[in-house]
């Protein structure tokens, strides 16, 4: 298995953490059942993301790429990379994760590079790797594509503004959320007009034509003409009908600019296709780095929004813009990386056609080749599949894995070729590399395969990994492309055959982890704790823009006045481990998250400690062998613990795996195991310390390794203490379920419910009639026959039955009348049986003086409600009291008489044991 590699943008997050902690279980419970398991660790060069945050910190030295040479930036990226690196292997160490660091990658080592080019080469030769123009995202602040995935669309209200960056770097307010009105004049008429609606009029320079419904009856006389361009003089755009244009929206006319809008882009080439030609010259008005190209003198240079305004006023000069128009539901695409407002642009970029690739990978999930957990996810895997547009694979960036592509400035022919000595044979010497670089998720994609030794030529081992574990808001930008890639490289074998996708780690609120917010948490403030100054002076200190540094300090200041509290690693993983990772989300509340980790932690050091207590009187002997049904069943208890545990983890279910451990040790061990020996320890039963120190012993072991998966630290502390072993011992010692199916004996666990059930039912009964702790029962239990005798029951009850201050006389089938007359009937919950009960002789006067102050409590509100009720009653008999009124009081009356009667039944209850106690 690999981790996913983190980007090296700077310090991991809470949402790693979870990665860390349920890749970290799975792999160590693999290694205790006797596996070999590699985790390999690894790291994303991160194109993009990285070349922003180095960007931003050259700035703060007051320096700019654009001033740079590309060798002096890629080292600045190379120096932050290695920086990050160093810090995020120690977060990884810190939290326990046992990766072999022996065989650590980089995305953009030489090894990948290698890789990259190699896997270029072969799709290119395949015809699947074309250059062409198409529509991509283009962030102007990057001047580059983008990958879907940092691309935000953001619902916009009307007339709302929206924080974009300048040249300067600044940021500046721009109004979205407005649809403009235009006229076009009709050539070869004075009084015709076409109005049209648009967002965005500083495109209105590469306007081509105007499209209308071939339905809408009130543009059908213009279908062929043209129109006048109401910012180019002379320019004519053609009318043109497409079945995509809404007849309700607007005018129902649109402008089509297919160089700066994908719908646009479709209904031109849709037109196109079905006729053969058109005079119409298509061009872009915006340049790569959003401004104005292709316009009016004026205009010529400035920027796209500012353009905006001065389009605005040139149309209103010559009575073309008709003011603003209703417009509701506007989205704007935000660049996750910059902020800045993408700019839908026509561009000549490196595509793959991933058509047969996604039609290939979606058949292997269908057939069981690769199996998803949780199942519904490979739907969301199969639906990405289903969309089999070609991936832009080019980024007009300088860090990252340059294309292996050659040509001659000014010529169309490229070369593709891992060698730059054949591109010399074939272009001469003037040829140039291409400058742009490739998607960072194109050489991730190919994780597995060289990790595999697919470089190499070696034999590839099938699959590559047996399990990819991740978060599955990546599944298709980066496992969908894996399966694809990997299928189509090594000739149809899968990478994997296992996908597990974890749910995204949020905040208490349900929100997404987000530095703006102040909710990104380094997992090592969590495991050292961090004071709320040193939190905001963070903040205060790092790339964020002031308004979202103010966001966040307010935020930090509602979420952690006081700070986060430190917890350590295994509190912390035992935290996220408890939830339903595979769950679609994840609520963490940082500032409790300690908690329950912490009382678990110190559970298991008490247990330590009464384990010390025991060795301390009995001497260093081998086992010892009990027949005592306590140590037996706890022996049981062991065997399906360790099966169970087994089964949730081959599920990937770790929070049911975590659960029944936990319930295991607090519950089976602690609250009842033990219980029953400290008569033992008390008395100096030297013979049954022995024996409780023997399978405590034997239960502990397994018990450890087992947990050990979840929280490495104090189970591996324990271990070496407890049992006097070498550090790291812990890790080669093998607990399989077939190592212990001898200890499984169903009737006596199933025995033992029913006695934990007696024994919640007399506590119950204690705390419903208000009693000492100290008083004591006396108990017959009467059952229904079972695999066990009652004998053996009883056997089995005395040694636990004391904790509860329950003296069982005997069980029995069936009890006789004279018991039902001095005995208090308790119902034993989820099971045929009851459960009789007595006060002992020596606590029958405290007993009886406790019942008689319940009593008296009960008759008093028994008063009180029957006054009430009377009370109720006259206002309902009262003439003048309205009808709605009366209704209400009705009720009440109703709910009162019924409190009565309980009270009734109640105090007719504590009489009778009154009564049959004082015999």
């Amino acid at each position: 298995m690999v981790l996913p590699p983190p980007n090296v943008t700077g310090k991991l997050h809470l949402g790693h953490a979870l990665t860390v902690a349920v890749e970290d279980a799975i792999c160590r419970h693999q290694r205790n059942q006797g596996n070999r398991a590699e985790w390999i660790p690894g790291f994303d060069h991160a194109g993009i993301a990285t070349q922003v945050v180095v960007e931003k910190i050259l700035a703060k030295r007051g320096k700019r790429r654009q001033n740079m040479s590309r060798e002096e930036f890629v080292q600045e990226c190379h120096s932050w990379s290695e920086k990050c690196s160093a810090e995020i292997r120690q977060q990884l160490c810190r939290m326990g994760a046992s990766l072999d660091w022996n065989q650590s990658y980089y995305t953009l080592d030489p090894k990948f590079s290698s890789a990259v080019t190699k896997a270029f080469c072969i799709l290119e030769k395949d015809g699947l790797i074309t250059r062409g123009k198409r529509m991509v995202h283009w962030c102007p602040t990057l001047s580059s594509t983008l990958s879907t995935q940092e691309v935000n669309r953001i619902d916009v209200p009307s007339n709302s503004y929206i924080s974009v960056p300048s040249a300067d770097g600044k940021k500046r307010k721009i109004k979205f959320g407005q649809m403009h009105l235009i006229r076009y004049k009709v050539v070869d008429s004075d009084s015709e007009f076409v109005e049209v609606g648009t967002t965005r009029p500083e495109t209105l320079f590469a306007d081509v034509a105007i499209a209308v419904h071939p339905n809408d009856d009130r543009y059908s006389k213009l279908h062929g003409k043209y129109v006048w361009s109401p910012v180019t003089a002379g320019r004519k755009l053609l009318v043109i009908t497409d079945s995509a244009v809404s007849i309700e929206k607007g005018t129902g006319a649109v402008k089509i600019t297919p160089s700066h809008d994908p719908l646009d882009f479709d209904i031109w080439n849709r037109w196109k296709s079905q006729n053969s030609t058109s005079e119409i010259e298509e061009f872009l008005c915006i340049d790569e780095n959003g401004k104005m190209t292709n316009c009016a003198e004026n205009i010529l240079g400035i920027d796209r929004f500012e353009a905006r305004e001065r389009v605005i006023e040139m149309l209103s000069s010559s009575d073309d813009y008709k003011g603003l128009i209703k417009h509701e539901g506007a989205q704007v695409n935000i660049c996750s990386r910059t902020g800045d407002v993408i700019e839908p642009r026509l561009t000549e970029q490196w595509f793959l056609d991933c058509k047969d690739m996604f039609i290939r990978s979606a058949e292997a999930l269908k057939t069981g080749q690769i199996e998803v957990f949780p199942e519904y996810q490979s739907h969301r895997l199969i639906e990405w599949f289903e969309n089999q547009e070609p991936w832009c694979l080019s980024r007009q960036l300088w860090w990252g894995h340059r294309i292996p592509a050659y040509h001659i400035p000014g010529q169309e022919k490229w070369i593709v070729t891992a060698d730059e000595k054949e591109a010399r044979q074939q272009l001469g010497d003037q040829f140039v590399q291409d400058q742009d670089v490739l998607d960072t998720w194109f050489s991730s994609s190919l994780v597995p395969l060289v990790k595999n030794g697919w470089l190499e030529g070696e034999q590839i081992q099938i699959p590559s990994l047996n399990v990819m574990e991740t978060g599955w808001d990546i599944s298709g930008f980066w496992v969908a492309r894996m399966i694809a890639l990997n299928l189509k490289l090594s000739n149809g074998e899968s990478p994997f055959g296992k996908v597990v996708l974890h749910g995204l780690v949020r905040d208490n609120e349900g929100r997404k982890m987000s530095k703006s917010l102040g909710n990104v948490i380094d997992p090592v403030d969590v495991l050292d704790g961090i004071s709320y100054e040193k939190m905001v002076e963070r903040v205060k200190e790092s790339a964020l823009e002031q308004h979202e540094i103010e966001n966040a300090v307010t935020d930090l200041t509602k979420m952690f006045p006081k700070g986060i509290a430190r917890c350590g690693p295994d509190a912390l993983r035992f935290a996220l481990l408890k939830y339903d990772v595979l769950a679609t989300d994840i609520p963490l509340d940082v500032s409790n998250v300690s908690l329950d980790g912490l009382h678990f932690c110190n559970k298991l050091w008490n247990l330590a400690a009464y384990y010390d207590q025991l060795a301390e009187k009995s001497e260093v002997i081998k086992d010892v062998d009990s027949d005592r049904l306590i140590d037996v069943w706890i022996m049981a208890r062991l065997s399906s613990t360790v099966a169970a545990v087994d089964g949730h983890m081959n599920k990937f279910s770790l929070h049911l795996a975590l659960s029944t451990l936990h319930k295991f040790i607090t519950s089976d061990i602690c609250d009842i195991y033990l219980e029953s020996t400290k008569k033992a320890l008390w008395s100096n039963d030297i013979g049954r310390i022995r024996q409780a120190r023997s399978t405590l012993q034997r239960v502990l072991q397994p018990t450890l390794v087992q947990l050990n998966a979840f929280m490495p630290f104090v189970s591996e502390y324990l271990y070496e203490r407890i049992f006097s072993r070498e550090p790291g011992s812990i890790l080669f010692d093998v607990v399989k379920p077939s190592l212990f199916i001898f200890h499984r004996n169903e009737e006596l666990e199933e025995a033992m419910k029913l006695i934990t059930a007696v024994m919640a039912s007399v506590r119950s009964t204690r705390q419903k009639l208000q009693l000492s702790p100290k008083l004591i029962f006396s108990g017959i239990l009467e059952m229904k026959p079972s695999d066990m005798t009652p004998s053996d029951i009883k056997r089995l009850a005395d040694e636990v039955t004391q904790t509860c201050g329950l003296e069982l006389q005997k069980v029995c089938r069936e009890v006789d009348e004279d018991v039902k007359k001095d005995f208090i009937a308790c119902p034993v919950p989820g099971h045929d049986a009851k459960l009789w009960l007595r006060i002992d002789s020596e606590s029958k006067e405290a007993f009886i003086d406790s019942l008689k102050k319940q009593l008296e409590k009960i008759i008093t509100r028994q008063e009180q409600f029957e006054a009430k009720v009377v009370s109720y009653e006259s206002i309902c008999a009262n003439p003048n009291t309205k009808p709605l009124n009366a209704l209400k009081t009705k009720r009440k009356a109703e709910n009162a008489r019924k409190v009565v009667e309980n009270a009734k039944e109640e105090a007719t209850r504590i009489e009778h044991l009154i009564s049959s106690q004082s015999k």
